[in-house]
């Protein structure tokens, strides 16, 4: 066949994953043997997760194993050309061409604090109820002990870049993890083969909360501005001199007064037209003592 100038047929595998696999020059596709059969994989968990029962499982517990599946694929075809340097550049933007992986997301891998991102709608804030992100988002660190649930759309726990970081990848919601994540976040995400990272002590009091108004943002309402504000002029210590400024002020206008008031007797008497003498006037005679 090669000789009368017919191009051989692709493996089967090739042929189950895509008819029209990339051919490089000499009718195969460079790197592309060594890819198929975990493509293959992958393309076969997918076909099982849609396939599989919902019976018992809420509607969006259906679809947690396709974005696991769907990330993970990503992920293959990411590290491959990335991290491991194992593939083309013509193999790996084919891939991302023919949907093996997802551009948009690989390309929210390469920024920082991203590095570990489940799946674009984690970060979409058009699909919560309050126009934020995945709970999946927030480091399990900053979250408040207790039970920590996997995110509704998307089954993840958490994929913050050093929590998903130690573990591998992002803590599904079948993931192996600690018991007690929190506590785990805090003690700075400790594994078998590296100890803990040292966190930053969180802030407590009157430290706290500005930290918590602060984050709110320039949407805050007025009341809560005014106590911002009111908190940092305590905080920093500006009210406390402003009082005794005051004081001192008041205290110095009141011995002014005193000092004002105050008759030693030795004050000449004023004399009238007439050539009389007539007495000082009434505020302005000497006080009586306070046991007078």
């Amino acid at each position: 066949d090669e000789a009368q100038g017919v191009r051989p047929a692709p493996p089967a595998t090739a042929r189950a994953l895509s008819p029209s696999a990339p051919c490089l020059g000499s009718g195969r596709t460079e790197g592309w043997d060594d890819v198929a059969p975990q493509l293959e994989e992958f393309h076969q968990q997918m076909r099982d997760a849609v396939n599989e029962p919902h019976e018992g499982k809420r509607r969006n517990e259906a679809t947690w194993p396709i974005t696991r599946i769907h990330y993970e694929r990503s992920r293959y075809i990411y590290e491959l050309y990335y991290k491991k340097k194992a593939i083309s550049r013509e193999l790996y933007d084919w891939l991302l061409q023919e949907k093996y992986g997802d551009a948009a997301l690989i390309a929210k891998w390469k920024k920082p604090g991203y590095e570990y991102l489940c799946s674009l709608s984690a970060i979409d804030k058009r699909n919560s109820n309050f126009g934020t992100t995945s709970m999946c988002r927030v480091p399990l660190h900053l979250r408040k002990p207790g039970a920590c649930l996997p995110s509704v759309t998307t089954g993840c726990i958490s994929c913050a870049s050093q929590e998903a970081g130690r573990l591998g990848g992002p803590i599904w919601w079948d993931s192996p993890r600690p018991a007690d994540l929190v506590g785990w976040a805090k003690a700075g995400c400790p594994t078998a083969d590296k100890a803990g990272k040292k966190r930053k002590e969180a802030p407590e009091g009157e430290d706290a909360e500005l930290t918590a108004a602060l984050r709110r943002g320039p949407n805050a309402r007025e009341a809560e501005a005014a106590e911002l504000e009111a908190l940092s002029a305590a905080l920093k210590g500006g009210a406390a001199p402003a009082a005794a400024e005051a004081d001192d002020a008041e205290g110095q206008s009141g011995a002014e007064e005193d000092d004002d008031a105050e008759i030693t007797g030795d004050e000449k008497e004023e004399e009238t037209p007439g050539g009389g003498i007539e007495p000082a006037p009434a505020g302005r005679r000497e006080r009586a003592g306070p046991y007078a």
